[in-house]
């Protein structure tokens, strides 16, 4: 069954990347959690998309030029409503453990030592529930040099075929747009590369994620658990 990959928590119910957005999405379905790492200016790790702290916290700048007291000390739930005022921006250590032994998380590195990344995880023992990816390449390759045994995602457009998935970005894992999985013969190509296949939908319309549950990839990668989960739901009790 299609595993269900909550994008930064349940976004769209409380504020990204927070303790209450892995909670709420956990209760919704999700069977991993989507987070982003960056590191601050003294080297702490810390879950947050954006470079700059504007957007979901009420601090600015860089966070990668802010201290770690600093960091810990912003509100970065807010902005979102009332009900999550004083939400911290977590930090990746207290995140994992809070997530450990309740489901799966998949890690995309923003900006960060990837060795740092590699030692936190494995003193937790997280590496069997985790995977990996990142747009930088440079992030990507020094996962790689100091942890080759990981779990790692590439995506089709920059990996460009299936076929160099694995051999040229060490990944078992592909992700695809909904465009690229209805590609007639697509779907069976990854599988004859021996990837395990995940969907990107970020959206709303029930009849595209049936038309993703019926497909049978291995993950989904939304904003939406808790709309999968009914769309799975159905399609369970359809063959029932």
């Amino acid at each position: 069954m299609t595993k269900i990959v909550s994008h930064r928590g349940a976004n769209r119910f409380a504020p990204e990347n927070t303790f209450a957005a892995a909670d709420l999405a956990l209760e919704q379905g999700a069977d991993y959690i989507e987070l982003d790492v960056r590191e601050s200016a003294d080297g702490v790790l810390y879950v947050l998309h954006d470079e700059g702290l504007e957007r979901t916290t009420n601090g600015s700048g860089p966070l990668g030029h802010a201290l770690s007291h600093e960091i810990d000390a912003l509100d970065a739930g807010a902005w979102y409503g009332e009900a999550f005022k004083g939400a911290v921006i977590p930090r990746l250590d207290a995140y994992l453990e809070h997530l450990r032994g309740r489901c799966g998380v998949y890690l995309e590195l923003k900006y960060c030592d990837p060795a740092k990344v590699a030692t936190l995880v494995r003193r937790l023992g997280m590496t069997r529930e985790t995977f990996y990816f990142s747009f930088s390449e440079e992030m990507r390759c020094g996962l790689q040099a100091v942890a080759p045994e990981f779990r790692k995602m590439m995506t089709l457009d920059i990996g460009k075929s299936p076929t160099l998935v694995a051999a040229l970005h060490h990944a078992s894992i592909i992700e695809v747009s909904v465009e690229q999985m209805r590609r007639p013969g697509l779907l069976a190509a990854c599988r004859a590369a021996g990837l395990e296949v995940m969907v990107f939908y970020d959206g709303n319309d029930m009849a595209i994620h049936r038309e993703i549950a019926a497909a049978g990839v291995d993950y989904i990668n939304l904003d939406r658990p808790d709309l999968f989960a009914a769309a799975l739901q159905e399609a369970t009790l359809a063959t029932c």
